[in-house]
């Protein structure tokens, strides 16, 4: 999940950027909606956020402010605001994206990109143990095409090997970053970085970068259509 903090003063503009996040992006988990500085503030020293979604001007003094006096930074920023001479200004104090208001969807799924790419980098851890005959052998999640069932066990599949797992497919998928793992079908769950392309049909097929062509199921199509198209 991606925990979020959105800071905007006006109800009709909480409504609207948590209806968005809502239907468009379900694994953002919207932690609090706060109208003031000084609140915000807080909040941010006190809880593990990835991404803030800041107004300009709210109650107390404005979304640079938060950033200022905030103690922690490790988290991505969407100034999302009426007021256009606030760009720069934002940008230097390292906003990841900047949008104004009315939202236009298509401006705010190019920044929600953007932003979502850098935090799915920054979370993912870079190896996993892979159970195999006693021990266990660590491989660069960033090698891995894709998991395929094999009753219970698991081949996890990289460029160059093919790895028998004791632990069956529902392990790692309970256990893998869901933001880069996904499972279009029962036997396989695939890193997302690795697809080549998205064939749609009755149901779909995708082909890896290594030409394995893995079915997206009739159950699974929308979610991996809605992953393409945004």
């Amino acid at each position: 999940m991606i925990n979020c903090l959105i800071v905007e003063d006006e109800q009709a503009g909480q409504q609207i950027l948590l209806r968005k996040l809502t239907n468009l992006y379900p694994e953002c988990n919207v932690l609090a909606i706060i109208d003031n500085k000084d609140e915000a503030v807080e909040f941010i020293n006190n809880n593990e956020l990835d991404l803030v979604f800041l107004d300009v001007q709210i109650i107390g003094g404005t979304g640079l402010d938060v950033l200022q006096e905030c103690n922690r930074r490790n988290f991505e920023t969407i100034f999302i605001t009426a007021y256009d001479n606030f760009a720069i200004t934002a940008l230097n104090e390292n906003a990841s994206y900047y949008m104004l208001k009315p939202i236009i969807d298509e401006e705010f799924k190019k920044g929600m990109a953007l932003v979502i790419d850098k935090i799915r980098h920054t979370k993912l851890p870079s190896k996993i143990l892979i159970p195999n005959k006693g021990v266990y052998l660590p491989i660069n999640l960033s090698d891995i095409y894709y998991f395929e069932s094999d009753g219970a066990y698991t081949n996890v599949v990289t460029a160059d090997d093919r790895v028998l797992s004791s632990k069956n497919i529902g392990y790692y998928e309970k256990n893998l970053p869901a933001e880069t793992f996904k499972r279009p079908h029962h036997s396989y769950i695939v890193n997302i970085d690795k697809i080549h392309l998205f064939k749609k049909g009755r149901s779909g097929i995708l082909i890896m970068q290594n030409d394995k062509e893995i079915p997206v199921s009739q159950r699974k199509m929308n979610d991996f259509l809605d992953y393409f198209i945004e």
